[in-house]
């Protein structure tokens, strides 16, 4: 099979793929090293390789579309977190893992792999061309150790090229899967704690701390409802600023303490911890008080990855995501955008994985020729 369409003609758009060689299953059959040139784009280059993009991969490649993933290892999927809120994972699956599986099924339709962080991308005589450096080794990335060799080690089994110096790549169509970016406390041994015994949504992983002593760290408004909802799980919830002061009315600090939630108003100075467990933390008052727990829950800023949406000249919401409608599609023609990067609240793997396909199936119709669109 090739996953490729022939070159589009006048009026049809892309032409009727010959008949599909028998492939045997779980071979994939790459896209020819040539696609992607200025004179033979690809027909869509995905930008990110967590859920989002996946998924978007899987729907253009089963609709017999080239891509290819842009993908510099930095996304919140390279986390241990757990998903147990996906359907069909009964004793759930980690992020990570899913993600592996994506880039298989992905692979399996075709779907080229790049490691590198794409720089900017212009528009040009109606294609996208995509420049792509290498990816930033200075370890500030999200995810384990562990969990960026193995997706290493798979992606040479997939075929993934290492980009190693700048390239260039042009497309008919880009998907915008950027994620966003969490300010999780700095400490040693952070890395392991994420998605194991630190954690930031209380939708994903507020069924694991039924009957568990809970630390919600955050000073704002949005820390003291998530420490009062998680009420709904445990009866031993503390609340700790993080650092000098909340900022939230006095009333709500006795909404706190009438639902028997202790709070502390100090920064923390130690989180010990040890093989990805957090046992405690220290606050920074006089007595250095040890607060111990079994969980945390932690509010911190997070950033969506929108700067080289911007360069595009992207519209962005207030905040700073992607504006994209319910097909995904942004203000720029050809453009699309799914996943975290493209609001402000629900951030699921499941909704992402649901806006990636929506993006490609948008993606897709652009791609048509005008017969094969209603008249």
């Amino acid at each position: 099979m090739k996953p490729h369409p022939p070159p589009a003609t006048a009026d049809v758009g892309h032409a009727p793929p010959a008949a599909p060689d028998m492939v045997p299953e779980g071979t994939a059959d790459p896209i020819p090293a040539g696609l992607g040139r200025r004179n033979e784009p690809v027909d869509c280059a995905i930008i990110g390789g967590g859920p989002a993009g996946l998924s978007a991969a899987v729907y253009l490649g089963r609709m017999r579309r080239s891509t290819l993933v842009f993908d510099d290892r930095a996304g919140r999927s390279l986390w241990s977190q757990v998903n147990r809120n996906y359907l069909g994972f009964p004793d759930g699956v980690e992020a990570a893992e899913l993600r592996r599986l994506g880039r298989r099924q992905a692979a399996r339709y075709g779907t080229g792999f790049y490691d590198g962080c794409v720089n900017r991308i212009t528009r040009e005589d109606g294609l996208f061309r995509v420049r792509v450096g290498p990816s930033d080794s200075s370890g500030d990335g999200a995810g384990t150790d562990r969990n960026v060799e193995l997706e290493r080690a798979e992606g040479e089994e997939l075929g993934e090229t290492e980009v190693q110096r700048r390239r260039e790549f042009w497309a008919a169509t880009i998907i915008l899967a950027l994620g966003v970016t969490d300010e999780f406390p700095d400490f040693l041994g952070r890395d392991e704690c994420v998605g194991r015994s630190l954690f930031w949504c209380i939708i994903c992983d507020g069924y694991e701390a039924i009957d568990r002593r809970v630390v919600v760290v955050g000073h704002d408004e949005e820390a003291v409802s998530t420490a009062l909802q998680l009420r709904q799980f445990s009866n031993t919830i503390t609340l700790v600023a993080g650092r000098v002061g909340f900022s939230v009315p006095a009333a709500r600090l006795a909404d706190l303490a009438a639902a028997d939630i202790e709070s502390f108003a100090y920064p923390v100075t130690d989180y010990p911890n040890e093989e990805g467990c957090l046992s405690a933390i220290r606050l920074a008052d006089r007595a250095h008080t040890l607060l111990p727990l079994d969980l945390i829950f932690a509010i911190v800023p997070k950033h969506p990855n929108t700067g080289l949406a911007q360069r595009l000249k992207v519209k962005l919401d207030a905040n700073g995501y992607i504006a994209a409608d319910s097909e995904q599609k942004t203000n720029v023609p050809g453009v699309y955008a799914a996943g975290d990067a493209t609001r402000l609240h629900s951030h699921q793997i499941s909704s992402a994985v649901h806006e990636g396909g929506m993006a490609a199936a948008a993606a897709n119709y652009y791609l048509y020729g005008d017969l094969q669109k209603p008249h």
